[in-house]
């Protein structure tokens, strides 16, 4: 995980340092000028169904903000999000005679380009709405009890045993769509940001298809140019 929160700090980092180049540069760039505007902190909660419980985790995210029009804007970044997921039992083809009980997922995903269409309305406190579709990859640890079924079992070794096995990692593809709602606040050249959003993944490394969570999040905008208010 320190690993996973260095890498991430240091491409921040790196793509702000860009970001401030591209800034300068950005008539070359009209559609795509890599800067940011917009800096969220989040707490993140998973969504279980039968069998499963969810955990708590937290997130981060920057993007850049651009107009469509007096009510419409598009988002684009870099997000960060940790979530955990515990599960009752996780059972394999039979071939593989295994079994996992009491497991903890613990997932860390990197949304390299999560893109949102955002709706405000009102005058001086904007409420808004936005939906979306982000891609990225997941990191995802567990810890929980193996056992190991034989399939000739003998006095000493009986149908299920616990083996000592290690519960490995798995990387995967991490992809689906995003919706929330919040508002912005305006203050001198900021506006504070309130969202409640809700994340439908498809990851296959917690051994199901979805993986949804919900975030709370709060953050600034910045505001200096007169385009995006």
């Amino acid at each position: 995980m320190k690993r996973l929160i260095l890498f991430f700090t240091a491409l921040l980092l790196t793509v702000s340092v860009f970001g401030q180049e591209g800034e300068k540069k950005k008539e070359l760039f009209p559609p795509f000028p890599i800067s940011f505007d917009e800096f969220t902190i989040s707490g993140n909660r998973t969504i279980a169904l039968s069998g499963k419980r969810g955990r708590f985790g937290c997130g981060a995210g920057i993007y850049h903000s651009s107009v469509l029009s007096k009510r419409w804007h598009y988002l684009y970044g870099l997000e960060y999000n940790y979530t955990s997921l515990f599960v009752d039992e996780v059972s394999y083809h039979v071939s593989l005679h295994r079994m996992e009980k009491n497991v903890t997922f613990h997932v860390h995903a990197v949304s390299l380009m999560p893109i949102s269409f955002r709706f405000s309305m009102g005058k001086n406190v904007k409420y808004f709405i936005e939906s979306g579709v982000f891609l990225g990859f997941s990191i995802a640890g567990k810890k929980g009890e193996v056992y190991s079924i034989n399939p000739h079992s003998t006095p000493e070794h009986p149908n299920n045993y616990v083996s000592p096995v290690k519960m490995e990692k798995a990387n995967g593809i991490d992809y689906g769509h995003s919706f929330g709602m919040g508002m912005r606040i305006p203050m001198k050249n900021i506006e504070w940001i309130v969202k409640a959003d809700y994340k439908l993944g498809i990851s296959l490394i917690t051994g199901y298809g979805t993986y949804q969570y919900c975030r709370l999040g709060i953050g600034i905008r910045t505001t200096k140019r007169k385009a995006q208010q």
